[in-house]
């Protein structure tokens, strides 16, 4: 089977969708050494100036043939391709997108990945533009998809809501396959209080809801004997004039340290020496940051809504949406240490829960079930 898969998003700093794009490219060529694997680093419309640093990959399996192109040139094919004039490089018979877009890919079967529908479930919380490309990425892949990933079971139900029926059509296969940590879960946990303090994680932008953060913070400073700071690691988003302005005046004060964008090896750092996550988004379609601190034996708090409950388990601290409520959880956390050894242990297990290998093998499964499709209605 040939496989043209979409790392268009791993050429720029990786968000998340990028991150799942890198890490799933890299597992399927290890699962699947009998495929050839074609890395598209130019998308339908997502083209890049330099693809140096995108996901590259050595396997004998795997091949780049984009790379070399040029804006121009990419822009060039994909338009050919759109008309039928041509087929694209490989001749794929599966074409995975996992930037938003649903471009016409020829022949080839489409398979689209759901990151998430914030941007219909919260419309406020993102800018006109994003919303309108990712509302026409998603409905292009009703239209023209022959299957559909979802990272979570809550994402897939929030997208039935939206398109009622659809997922159970038989034209259209379907698979929940979960991200997992980009880093190797520990060994063991933790067994000392590491000397850091609290860590979020996330781009500036109003659905990670830093603004209630900042408000626990505060409290929380008011009333604990340990006074732990904050840092936060996340590119600064939309919407996030106000939140630099408070953050600013944090760091002034000794309270908050911002660091940006972060690389992943920094980041991995910041989790093992992070007291605990915290986590108050008001919607994720999956919430990587969770599994990655719990894969570092990192206690989390986070909120009962969209997929964060599916992946914290009964590993995480929840509180109940108030300020007042996440402050409690925070001097809860900190005023026992057999509970917070505890949360360590039950974070790690539950991290275990999530493998690129096993989310590797449910896409593979809807690849050659749609593979086996197309081979039946040809005889």
């Amino acid at each position: 089977m040939r496989i043209g898969f979409d790392v268009a998003q791993t050429c720029e700093p990786k968000a998340g969708c990028g991150w799942v794009a890198d890490l799933l490219a890299r597992t399927l060529a290890e699962e699947a050494p009998e495929d050839e694997i074609y890395l598209y680093h130019h998308f339908g419309t997502w083209l890049n100036e330099d693809t140096s640093k995108g996901t590259h990959l050595s396997q004998p399996n795997t091949k780049e043939p984009f790379c070399p192109l040029s804006v121009d040139a990419a822009r060039e094919l994909w338009t050919a391709v759109a008309s039928g004039q041509r087929e694209l490089p490989g001749s794929p018979d599966i074409v995975h997108s996992n930037c938003y877009q649903a471009p016409k890919v020829g022949s080839a079967k489409l398979v689209y990945t759901v990151h998430d529908v914030s941007f219909w479930v919260y419309p406020e919380f993102t800018t006109e533009v994003n919303r309108l490309v990712c509302q026409q990425g998603v409905l292009e892949a009703v239209c023209r998809a022959a299957g559909l990933v979802f990272v979570s079971e809550s994402t897939r139900n929030e997208f039935e809501k939206i398109f009622p029926g659809l997922c159970g059509r038989r034209d259209i296969a379907t698979v929940v396959a979960p991200n997992a940590s980009r880093f190797p879960n520990l060994p063991r946990p933790r067994i000392e209080i590491p000397p850091g303090g609290w860590l979020a994680v996330g781009s500036l932008e109003p659905r990670k809801n830093y603004g209630a953060l900042l408000d626990a913070l505060e409290r929380y400073r008011e009333r604990s004997k340990v006074r732990r700071p904050l840092t936060i690691a996340g590119g600064s988003g939309w919407k996030s004039e106000e939140i630099r302005r408070r953050i600013q005046e944090l760091e002034q004060r000794g309270t908050v340290r911002y660091l940006g964008y972060v690389s992943e090896e920094k980041l991995k750092q910041l989790y093992l020496g992070a007291f605990a996550l915290v986590f108050p988004s008001h919607y994720e379609g999956f919430g990587l940051p969770i599994v990655e601190a719990m894969s570092q034996g990192c206690p989390v708090i986070t909120r009962r809504n969209s997929s964060l409950e599916e992946v914290g388990g009964s590993a995480a601290l929840y509180y109940n949406d108030t300020v007042e409520d996440l402050v409690q959880r925070m001097l809860s956390l900190e005023d026992s240490r057999d509970s917070y050894f505890e949360r360590s242990r039950l974070s790690l297990a539950q991290a275990r829960k999530f493998d690129w290998s096993i989310t590797a093998r449910y896409v593979l499964e809807l690849y050659h079930s749609l593979w086996r499709r197309e081979e039946r209605s040809m005889e």
